[in-house]
């Protein structure tokens, strides 16, 4: 049996990606647990690591660890720094949100990433997503040193969160890599997954 396994983004619980379930072993950095919980979630290796935005971040700060357990790595929307791609005033202002209207927050959020139609939003993870905004504040991967031929990097050229240029960053760090574009936004629409996560 094929092993997928998909690490998700910030406020990217599972109802964000109707088809996975059962399919593929998820976690949702934050929500599941902090990145060393996330971490030890990918270490089993398998078939395909699929990472989104923060996921793809979190995989490459352990690219050195992960990137040789599995044979194929998509990396959706990634970034070695979220500072490379959304404003830090911005984060210290959806910050401010959490603790005046979370769940309006996030709304806005999902909205930002074009999600076609976003969960309810959970209450019992709002002090987990304020964690996760401190994180992406703080986090940085370095230029990880591991072959890349097996890597692939994806982008949408109507994402509203991750710029291109942080994309090309992580391209210059990873010789080898395959770039795929697609028209989307942030958010990687269900039938655009279907295809990445293919052995």
């Amino acid at each position: 049996m094929t092993q997928t396994v998909f690490c998700s983004g910030f406020a990217g619980p599972e109802a964000l990606f109707p088809g996975l379930s059962g399919r593929t072993r998820f976690v949702a950095p934050f929500l599941d647990g902090d990145e060393a919980f996330v971490v030890s979630r990918l270490l089993a290796g398998g078939d395909v690591l699929a990472g989104w935005s923060t996921g793809a971040h979190i995989i490459l700060k352990h690219a050195s660890t992960l990137f040789l357990r599995y044979g194929k790595v998509v990396l959706i929307a990634p970034f070695l720094r979220f500072a490379d791609c959304y404003p830090p005033r911005a984060v210290r202002a959806m910050a401010a949100g959490m603790k005046a209207d979370p769940a309006a927050t996030i709304a806005a959020f999902w909205q930002n990433c074009a999600v076609d139609a976003p969960p309810t939003y959970d209450p019992a993870w709002t002090g987990a997503l304020a964690a996760g905004l401190d994180y992406l504040l703080a986090s940085e991967a370095a230029v990880p040193d591991v072959a890349a031929g097996h890597v692939t990097v994806v982008s949408g050229t109507a994402d509203r969160i991750v710029r291109a240029s942080a994309v090309d960053k992580v391209l210059a760090a990873l010789p080898g890599a395959a770039h795929v574009v697609h028209p989307g936004g942030h958010w990687p629409r269900p039938d655009l997954l279907e295809g990445l996560l293919r052995p």
